[in-house]
């Protein structure tokens, strides 16, 4: 039996297989079981076990997660800590963007990921983790809902510096805060920068561009330069594979964002080639399970203490 988890920052998808058999496959809403950040209470590891444990045998299995915000060693030893209070089975966590690779069938891709967040992962020779962008919406994030929505703000208040027309983007910005001007839109939009707030704007984005907004379409195109800049220097530092893996709810649903970051990356003229995952990301946490070993030294330990 293998467990297979993906944490997402809006879903959390658990796949439990058995001899090659899917046992349980369940999706819920992050928000349900988790109170704050992940390490923020340490409960969450508890509600979290409690979605699979209904399951015979599946708190023996390997357990492989991948989860949105484990950004650092620290933060991924603590949770495989949390985890193995909980589960007597081998654990191993990872970022939910190293889950790309697997569930496309390649042992070493380049992984980008754009959806509630937006992040590129590849991994170096030496196995080290080597990552660009994904530090928050409010500063980084090309390409994800909330950042798409604060770069299309941003963009009409350009415009406005620069003395040009309002074009429909400015328009369908100001209609939906039912304001007048630009700078009452600067206000509304800043007033409540919540990640779900602002990543509800990034459908009118789209739709925008695809009604002949220049400015929405640039939008678009410069956060897909950006990410490909972003897979550039994971290259230069040395990231493993040729292929490039991408998935998360933006980049797999907006058509022109995925074409436009395909373009740039054959800009790169780095012999990559781009794949759209078209299987769940959790399916790679399964097969990282299957490396695991059957009973983690951690968890021995524990046990015989």
């Amino acid at each position: 039996m293998l467990v297979g988890i993906d944490i997402g920052g809006t879903k959390t998808h658990v796949l439990i297989e058995d001899a090659g058999r899917v046992v349980l496959d369940r999706s819920v809403p992050t928000s349900g079981w988790q109170r704050g950040g992940l390490l923020d209470d340490t409960e969450n590891v508890v509600r979290l076990v409690d979605l699979f444990r209904e399951v015979a045998g599946a708190t023996d299995a390997p357990l492989l997660i991948g989860a949105h915000g484990l950004d650092s060693e620290w933060q991924r030893l603590e949770f495989e800590a949390r985890l193995a209070e909980n589960h007597r089975g081998a654990i191993r966590a990872v970022n939910d963007v190293e889950l790309l690779g697997p569930a496309a069938g390649f042992d070493e891709a380049i992984a980008v990921v754009v959806g509630t967040g937006s992040k590129v992962v590849a991994h170096a020779g030496d196995g080290e983790l080597i990552s660009a962008g994904g530090h928050g919406f409010l500063l980084s994030d090309p390409g994800s809902a909330a950042a798409l929505a604060r770069d299309a703000v941003r963009a009409v208040l350009g415009a406005l510096d620069e003395g040009r027309e309002v074009d429909l983007l400015g328009r369908e910005l100001m209609t939906h805060f039912g304001v007048e001007d630009e700078i009452a839109l600067s206000y509304a939009f800043t007033a409540n920068p919540r990640l779900t707030t602002w990543g509800s704007l990034a459908p009118l984005v789209f739709a925008c561009a695809d009604a002949g907004s220049e400015l929405a379409a640039s939008v678009v195109d410069n956060a897909a330069k950006e990410l490909a800049s972003d897979v550039g220097l994971v290259c230069r530092r040395g990231a493993l594979g040729s292929d490039v893996v991408c998935a998360g709810g933006v980049v797999t649903n907006q058509p022109r964002l995925y074409q436009a970051l395909l373009s740039h990356i054959e800009d790169l003229d780095l012999g990559l080639t781009v794949h759209l995952l078209s299987v769940a990301p959790v399916a790679g946490a399964i097969e990282l399970a299957r490396k695991l070993p059957i009973q983690t030294l951690f968890n021995d330990s524990r046990r015989n203490a």
